[in-house]
C-alpha cells in the first residue's frame, strides 16, 4: 500500500465519531507495544499514589493532606498525560503514514514540545478546575472545547493560548459529537474500572490491584490518546480538506 494510498483511506470529508474510534483500535493494534510502554510510564506515578492512599479512601472523613494527595494526583495525571500524548501523536502520525514507528524518534518530537505542553496543562488544568467548580456543566463544555489543544500545541507548535483556541476552532461545529466521543471512553473507563476494583477486592491481593491498575491505566490512556490524534486528524480533513502528509509534513 503507497503512502498516497493511505492518505486518501484517511482522507474521508465528514468527521464521524465511529471512524475515530475504529481507526485509533487500528493504530494502536499495529504498534501495541510502543503505544502501551509509553502510556504504562505515564500510569505508573498516578495509579502508585493512589495504591498509597487506597486504604485511606476506603472510610472515614478525607484529612486535607488526603485531599492533597488526591489533587496531586489529579495533576500528575493530567500533565502526564499530555506528555504521552504528544510522543504517541507522533507514532500514531507515522502509523498513518505507513512509516516506521520509533519510540525514540516519538520521544524526540514529544519531549520537544515539552514546555509548552506543562504551561498548556497549567493553563488548561486551571481553567477545567473552575469550571468544574462552577457546577460541573461548564467544565464538560471547556473540555469539548479544548479535546485536541495539545495535538494542535505539538503539530502546530503553538503556545497554550493559542493551542487552546485552535482547537476550538477545530471543534466547533462537530462538538455534540466530540462531546459523546468524550462521554462513551468515560464510560467505559469508570465501568472498566469500578469491575477491576470489585475484582481486586475480592482477591484481596495489593500486587494484583497495582497491576490490573496499571494495565488498564496503560491500555485506556493509550487508546484514548491515540482517539485525540485521529479526533484531531479527521477535524482537520474535514475542516480544511488536507491530508495527513500535509498536516505530518512538519515532523519531516
Amino acid at each position: 500500500m503507497t503512502n498516497t494510498t493511505m492518505s486518501a483511506r484517511f482522507a474521508e470529508s465528514d468527521f464521524r465519531v465511529g471512524r475515530v474510534l475504529g481507526r485509533a483500535g487500528t493504530i494502536f493494534s499495529q504498534n501495541f507495544v510502543i503505544f502501551f510502554l509509553v502510556a504504562l510510564v505515564a500510569a505508573a506515578p498516578t495509579v502508585l499514589l493512589i495504591q498509597r492512599n487506597a486504604d485511606v479512601m476506603v472510610g472515614g472523613t478525607p484529612s486535607a493532606s488526603l485531599l492533597l494527595m488526591i489533587g496531586i494526583g489529579v495533576v500528575l495525571a493530567m500533565v502526564l498525560g499530555m506528555i504521552s500524548q504528544a510522543v504517541m501523536l507522533h507514532a500514531a502520525f507515522q502509523a498513518m503514514r505507513l512509516r516506521p514507528v520509533s519510540l525514540g524518534n516519538s520521544l524526540k518530537v514529544g519531549l520537544a514540545r515539552v514546555i509548552p505542553i506543562l504551561l498548556l496543562a497549567i493553563v488548561m488544568g486551571v481553567l477545567l478546575m473552575l469550571g468544574f467548580l462552577a457546577l460541573v456543566v461548564p467544565f464538560f463544555i471547556l473540555l469539548t472545547m479544548w479535546w485536541v489543544a495539545t495535538p494542535a500545541c505539538v503539530v502546530e507548535r503553538t503556545g497554550p493560548w493559542t493551542s487552546l483556541k485552535r482547537s476550538a476552532a477545530l471543534t466547533k461545529g462537530h462538538r455534540w459529537k466530540v462531546f459523546g466521543l468524550i462521554l462513551l471512553l468515560f464510560v467505559i473507563n469508570i465501568v472498566v474500572s469500578q469491575i477491576i476494583e470489585v475484582v481486586v477486592l475480592l482477591v484481596g491481593s495489593d500486587i494484583l490491584s497495582i497491576l490490573a491498575r496499571l494495565l488498564w491505566g496503560a491500555l485506556y490512556g493509550a487508546y484514548n490518546a491515540i482517539a485525540v490524534v485521529m479526533t484531531y486528524h479527521d477535524l482537520r480533513v474535514a475542516k480544511e480538506g488536507i491530508d495527513i502528509e500535509q498536516i505530518a509534513s512538519v515532523f519531516d
